[in-house]
């Protein structure tokens, strides 16, 4: 229960101060507990933070595999598609936090990116994996490079993101519907 409170702790003050801002400190007052509690059990800001990415990431591959179920090829992406739609409706404090810490792993000092990196190359394995089953089934067509159009995918989802991130008002809703539609005209064989 404690390690629930300071994470959200955690979230709600990395949106609202950012990395810098937030203190370990200010997680321990937030959650009702010390700071001593917060680095006994994170060890650091930066052991904190790998956490915090990890278990935001962790909800996020919760929801997609529940979304995605059996499907392959197209319909899987395009599920993919509707579980970050949803994840941003329900969940956009997490989804900035965890984006936040994503994009400040660039940084060659930043300790969590390991964290980062270790999710981006499982984020892309399974999207490949959903493109060649699509072509194993003929529903996606063979001349698509599966690893080059999950990398593709990955890089619209992370663009996507980050506009966001920058400009909520931009029409995320409209933006979905449009990235269904052009995974289906990108990917899908041609009916003979």
């Amino acid at each position: 229960m404690s390690e629930q409170l300071m994470t959200e702790a955690a979230v709600s003050l990395l949106v609202e101060r950012g990395i810098a801002g937030t203190t370990l400190a200010g997680i321990g007052e937030r959650s009702g507990y010390s700071r001593g509690l917060v680095t006994h059990r994170f060890g650091s800001k930066a052991g904190l933070l790998a956490h915090v990415h990890d278990s935001i990431a962790a909800e996020w591959l919760r929801r997609v595999q529940g979304v995605v179920g059996r499907a392959t090829g197209v319909a899987a992406l395009q599920r993919v598609t509707d579980a970050l739609y949803k994840f941003i409706v329900d969940e956009p404090k997490g989804l900035r936090a965890m984006y936040l810490l994503r994009y400040a792993s660039i940084d060659p000092s930043a300790e969590y990116r390991a964290n980062v990196a270790k999710l981006n190359k499982a984020h892309v394995r399974a999207l490949t994996r959903w493109v060649e089953e699509g072509q194993a089934h003929g529903e996606i067509a063979a001349e698509v490079d599966p690893g080059l159009a999950a990398e593709l995918f990955a890089s619209v989802v992370d663009g996507l993101l980050y506009r966001w991130l920058v400009n909520p008002d931009i029409p995320v809703k409209e933006l979905h519907g449009l990235m269904r539609q052009h995974i289906a005209r990108a990917l899908r064989a041609a009916q003979t």
